[in-house]
């Protein structure tokens, strides 16, 4: 009899236990996802510095509710490695993080971005992108891409001078105003996707031919130091400032009868020319 009420007392006991570790689950709550991971301790750093982690703690982590609050994130020459953790940065519209580290960066939770710039790292690949469908600027000067592509319709402004680019397609980015490609290594390039263009920059490339007949609202064009043969403008009456000097095999750029273009920057053994036969 006293085994029985002693292990009926036993049952009594556990089940009041389970019930009071019940309730304190249902009291305090273990948040699900609570924190995301920022393996980079320097960009952790920074971003105690700004106040945006608000614990104040070097520890690998920051609140969820905190990246999500950032609209604005200017990292400049933060010596950052990685900016993993960016994707919980959701409301994140404007990122600046030149002059750091970084070798990859995967922006596609940041669908709200509409302004890029990752100037001088060292990056050669870059995802996410076409995910941001408000994206106007982008820029990427001074990394180390071999060949780029871009498929976002938003996009206005690509900056890509200084890398290692022997190929670049901007035929899916249909808005595109500018374009500065300087100091790379591009053979061709095809613009006729790109109605909008309003600045062309190319110069210091190895380019031998271009067509530029669908860029009727061309208004600017650098394009010294190639290795073009023929450079027809004719049909770009917008033209205001054209540089095709030190282009060795090229000796007539082609221009409409009567067409004035204020600034024309040629070398000694170049013209301009209604007929460049």
């Amino acid at each position: 009899m006293k085994k029985i009420k002693l292990f009926a007392l036993l049952v009594m006991a556990s089940i009041f236990v389970i019930a009071c570790s019940k309730n304190d689950d249902d009291e305090f709550p273990i948040p699900v996802d609570e924190f995301v991971e920022i393996p980079d301790v320097k960009f952790e750093k920074e971003l105690i510095l700004q106040g945006i982690d608000t614990d104040g703690v070097v520890n690998q982590k920051i609140l969820r509710t905190d990246a999500e609050k950032v609209e604005k994130l200017s990292l400049f020459r933060a010596e950052i490695n990685s900016l993993k953790g960016i994707e919980a940065f959701v409301n994140l519209k404007r990122l600046y993080a030149e002059a750091n580290n970084l070798v990859t960066i995967n922006l596609s939770k940041n669908v709200l971005l509409d302004s890029i710039s990752l100037t001088s790292n060292n990056l050669t690949s870059i995802e996410g992108v076409s995910m941001a469908t408000n994206l106007k600027w982008l820029s990427l000067s001074y990394n180390y891409f071999t060949d780029f592509s871009i498929d976002n319709s938003s996009v206005r402004n690509i900056l890509m001078s200084d890398n290692d680019l022997v190929s670049f397609d901007a035929s899916k980015a249909p808005n595109l105003r500018s374009a500065l490609l300087t100091l790379n290594k591009i053979t061709a390039l095809d613009f006729s996707e790109n109605p909008l263009l309003n600045v062309l920059v190319f110069s210091a490339n190895k380019v031998k031919t271009i067509d530029l007949d669908a860029n009727v609202n061309l208004e600017y064009i650098y394009c010294s130091s190639n290795l073009l043969t023929d450079f027809d403008v004719s049909n770009l009456p917008m033209l205001i400032d054209v540089r095709v000097d030190r282009n060795p095999a090229l000796t007539c750029i082609k221009i409409a009868p009567g067409q004035q273009i204020p600034t024309l920057k040629l070398s000694s053994y170049q013209q301009a020319n209604v007929n460049c036969n």
